[in-house]
């Protein structure tokens, strides 16, 4: 007995079997080569063609005209190669952290502009915090991971960070302060790791430590998550500093390295906290 079919959408198909044609090719192909190796009509391949060459998913030479992959599909496989090596660094480090705390451990990276989760290891305890893989959060400064970003931004591009989606109070204990947010990712630069007290969600606690590449750059945040009666404000250094270790481990593991300095970037936003008090 056959399965039976989930919906689809033709012409997302029919784009998909193009984009597959030109893989499995080993040169550029003509209009008419993609024509009949589709044996779709002739006007729906060139609505087809238009739309992925818009998105960069494919390009036309010059002179012939033919077409062939874009690089915007090398960019998409890098995105991926980096997240799928990140995991598999991760996990089994991951794991022993949550054994060790018996409580949740994350990673998440930032992805266009958002944070996103891409592991989780549910921790053992009779309460368990538990958020969806594959869940996106646009409000960096209630998370832990993205006060970290935050605190690793250039002043400039964290201004429009912040710009595009504002300070609002997820919950009541949401910093919503710009003066009171500054002084905290300075404190986050110094101590080399961030703290979340029931800003994302009431009853939970985390600690977040940064992941990163070979240039030095933030690749991820690593985070622990409990209930507050399990992780209290005193706890913080504790699970603080066990985070930091291992998202050090996790560093080594792809490749990457501690900045020089955060120096500068403390000093920038000391200044601004200053400012801000005049």
């Amino acid at each position: 007995m056959k399965p039976k079919a989930t919906a689809s959408v033709p012409a997302l198909d029919r784009g998909i079997d193009l984009l597959e044609l030109l893989a499995s090719a080993d040169r550029p192909l003509s209009f008419s080569e993609i024509l009949t190796g589709l044996g779709i009509p002739r006007a729906s391949l060139v609505r087809i063609l238009n739309t992925l060459l818009n998105r960069g998913l494919i390009d036309k030479m010059q002179p012939d005209g033919h077409y062939r992959l874009g690089m915007k599909l090398l960019y998409i496989g890098h995105r991926l190669k980096d997240k799928i090596t990140l995991r598999s660094v991760a996990w089994p480090l991951m794991q022993s952290l949550s054994d060790e705390t018996r409580e949740t451990v994350e990673l998440a990276v930032l992805d266009n502009g958002q944070l996103l989760l891409i592991e989780q290891i549910e921790g053992s305890g009779d309460v368990r915090i538990s958020s969806r893989i594959g869940g996106a959060y646009p409000y960096l400064h209630a998370v832990s991971v993205g006060k970290l970003y935050l605190a690793h931004m250039e002043p400039a591009k964290r201004k429009r960070v912040l710009a595009q989606v504002g300070l609002p109070a997820v919950t009541p204990w949401t910093i919503t302060d710009p003066e009171q947010l500054d002084k905290e990712l300075g404190e986050i630069l110094q101590r080399g790791y961030a703290k979340e007290d029931q800003e994302l969600r009431t009853g939970v606690r985390r600690v977040a430590a940064p992941i990163y590449d070979h240039f030095g750059r933030v690749a991820g945040g690593l985070s622990i998550a409990a209930p507050v009666f399990r992780m209290t404000v005193t706890d913080f250094p504790k699970y603080g500093e066990r985070a930091k270790a291992i998202a050090e481990e996790i560093s080594i593991g792809i490749g990457g390295r501690m900045p020089e300095t955060n120096a500068n970037d403390i000093k920038t936003l000391e200044t601004a906290f200053e400012r801000r008090k005049e």
